[in-house]
């Protein structure tokens, strides 16, 4: 009788779905626009809604938020970065977090913030960092990155740093984890904030790991949210967080699909829903509640 009660409001749910259509969308990582993994993810929602799902993806953090803010998208796989921006923008949107990956129980390094130096630059510390600030060069990863520029310059703010572009000799992006890390590598630069996966992968190769050092590693950083447009009504908005929750069972291989598309997300499992206060400890963690506003503020839009 389950069954056949579930059976049926799918059926129904399809029905009046017939004709509707929702956007799917993420933005773009260097070559990487993850159009591809993000489409079974819509197939699927597709499948099990009857609706129809297409998929975008835009081109910077920045205009993904844009587009969520005019409107343009209904479901929208964001990083932390991006949320917090709509959060802190004067624009509003009609948006909400729903679900995120949940990072598993046993995962250790998932996603954290590696400062990192080069050797011969004989910065080893923050301290020394900041004492050095006139002759050092830092490179961050880009303007929408939350490993790659939130946090580092949360930390930066946190030791009398409050604009590295005032401090450092300069301050400029190497687009990249890989690349930002590669210049500190080569030597181009002293000081560089990347991602810590790119780090960790570096270290095992015993060329490279003699060539940096690690100067900094942050507290685990939360992933982001997947955020649900307020139009789609309350049955419908159920049904695809269902989706997202049962999708480590019902299709594994759209999931996997998603998490091959964020190196944030190799020790995640599956979705969990979530609420507007899940990102609280991460916006206390800095301990400087106007240094955080004042960094969103810089980059929304």
């Amino acid at each position: 009788m389950k069954s056949l009660t579930t059976l049926i409001l799918v059926f129904l749910l399809a029905f009046a779905a017939k004709g509707q259509e929702l956007i799917l969308a993420t933005y773009r990582y260097a070559e990487n626009d993850r159009i591809k993994n993000i489409t079974p993810l819509a197939d699927e929602i597709s499948r099990q809604t009857g609706m129809q799902v297409s998929v975008k993806s835009y081109p910077t953090v920045h205009e993904f938020v844009q587009a969520i803010q005019n409107d343009e998208v209904d479901i929208a796989l964001i990083n932390t970065l991006g949320y917090l921006l709509l959060e802190s923008s004067n624009s509003a949107y009609s948006m909400y977090p729903s679900l995120v990956l949940q990072i598993r129980d046993n995962a250790k390094d998932n996603y954290k913030t590696a400062i990192v130096s080069s050797t011969a630059s004989g910065i080893r510390t923050l301290a020394d960092a900041k004492q050095q600030a006139e002759q050092t060069n830092l490179l961050l990863v880009s303007p929408g990155s939350t490993s790659g520029n939130l946090v580092p310059r949360l930390i930066f703010n946190s030791i009398g740093i409050q604009s590295p572009e005032s401090v450092f000799k300069s301050t400029s992006y190497g687009k990249t984890h890989r690349a930002t890390l590669e210049a500190v590598v080569d030597g181009k630069v002293e000081l560089g904030a990347l991602g810590s996966n790119e780090f960790f992968e570096s270290q095992k190769n015993p060329e490279l790991a003699k060539k940096i050092h690690l100067v900094w590693l942050s507290p685990e950083i939360p992933l982001g949210p997947v955020l649900l447009h307020k139009k789609i009504d309350t049955k419908t908005a159920k049904a695809i967080q269902n989706i997202f929750l049962n999708l480590h069972e019902s299709n594994k291989a759209a999931l996997e699909a998603v998490k091959s598309g964020w190196s944030e997300a190799s020790q995640t499992d599956q979705y969990s829903a979530i609420g507007k206060d899940y990102y609280n400890s991460f916006l206390n963690q800095s301990g400087d509640n106007k240094g955080m506003e004042k960094i969103l503020k810089q980059f929304s839009n």
